[in-house]
């Protein structure tokens, strides 16, 4: 049965990727890849676009076995009632999260550097809120939406990145090359697997995407283009805040739109990283608040998945609370123990399926030769 009658253009999927790519990692990927490598955190970026690719080249791929159908029904086809449906749960429960974290980060972010004193939970229902009258409007008018908004998103991106290089000083990102071979790898899962791994989340939309030929190139092209912007902020703290501040401070991004100043003119813009920052969010979240309550729908076989808008929207607002005691524990707790789930998720059940896939493809056509 088709829970999800709206489909979306090729053009308004790669917007989404796109947004998904950067959402909420805009603010926080200096923060997280100079965590390991420090100085060398550039080089750990620029290594982890064609490797984040490969695993978008994995998704797409194990997405292929049956265009029509989300991760939820493609694991009970290929796994087995009780196999699959173990992992559909998995699925399930890391939209939730991830559902819940946005959130959390949403309200977080607004209370600490904009509406400070502003009680949390006033936020976080205001968030909840857009999240639910989004989501009830459906997919179809989310896609159009993103067309709207993306023209504002990406002037506010390039305005910060290109206003910010007379600031930077290419000295600071000396000395090269001198971070540990662990530190490093174990910073290149993360730029793998932070971002690029959260966009499993495809899974549950490509199925709703009007497809051409050239879709896969489409959505793989867009998603290059957000690595790419992804890194050059990388790069720009780096260079204008310093591998120290970058790595300490928990919105750098943020703090770098603060350092902008045009002959004394053009300054504390950084209301238009905040507006940047939002815009992609607020996508993102709502993909995986659709992923959650679809993909629900799905397993337990209802007919539709818009009645569980609403009880779901009261578990988000109830989890994000819960999920973190404090922004502290969210920034060091949480990230390493986030990344096994992505590696799950977004790498080892897709190789699994489509290993199971090739297997059974194979076995079939013995049998019709024999």
């Amino acid at each position: 049965m088709n829970l999800e009658k709206d489909r979306i253009s090729t053009t308004q999927m790669m917007i989404l990727g796109f947004l998904l790519l950067i959402g909420d990692t805009a603010l926080i990927y200096p923060t997280i890849m100079t965590a390991g490598a420090h100085e060398d955190a550039w080089i750990a970026g620029l290594i982890c676009i064609p490797l984040g690719l490969a695993c978008i080249k994995l998704i797409v791929s194990t997405a292929n076995i049956d265009p029509t159908k989300t991760i939820i029904e493609l694991s009970l086809q290929g796994l087995g009632k009780w196999v699959g449906g173990a992992v559909a749960l998995s699925y399930l429960f890391f939209f939730l999260l991830e559902t819940s974290i946005y959130v959390r980060e949403i309200e977080d972010f607004m209370c600490t550097q904009i509406y400070e004193g502003t009680p949390g939970g006033v936020i976080r229902s205001m968030a909840i809120i857009l999240l639910v009258y989004g989501l009830r409007l459906g997919l179809e008018t989310l896609g159009r939406a993103a067309q709207i908004f993306f023209p504002f998103f990406a002037f506010f991106l390039i305005c910060l990145i290109v206003l910010l290089f007379p600031e930077a000083q290419i000295e600071r990102i000396y000395p090269i090359l001198n971070t540990p071979f662990p530190d490093m790898l174990h910073t290149i899962m993360f730029g793998v697997f932070f971002p690029f791994g959260e966009m499993c989340v495809i899974f549950m939309v490509l199925p709703y995407v009007q497809k051409k030929s050239s879709t896969s190139r489409n959505i793989f092209i867009s998603l290059l283009i957000g690595s790419v912007a992804l890194n050059l902020i990388l790069f720009l703290s780096l260079t204008v805040l310093g591998a120290y501040f970058s790595e300490h401070e928990f919105y750098a991004a943020y703090i770098l739109a603060r350092r902008i100043n045009i002959a004394n003119f053009l300054q504390r813009i950084e209301a238009l990283m905040a507006t940047t920052w939002i815009i992609s969010t607020y996508f993102k979240t709502v993909l995986f608040f659709h992923a959650f309550v679809l993909g629900t729908a799905q397993l337990l076989k209802l007919k539709s998945y818009r009645p569980l808008i609403f009880p779901v929207a009261f578990l988000i607002y109830g989890l994000s609370h819960l999920i973190a005691k404090n922004i502290i524990f969210y920034v060091k707790e949480i990230p390493p123990y986030w990344l096994d789930w992505e590696i799950t998720n977004a790498f080892a059940f897709p190789l699994i399926l489509l290993v199971v896939h090739h297997i059974r493809k194979r076995i079939s056509h013995n049998n019709q030769l024999t």
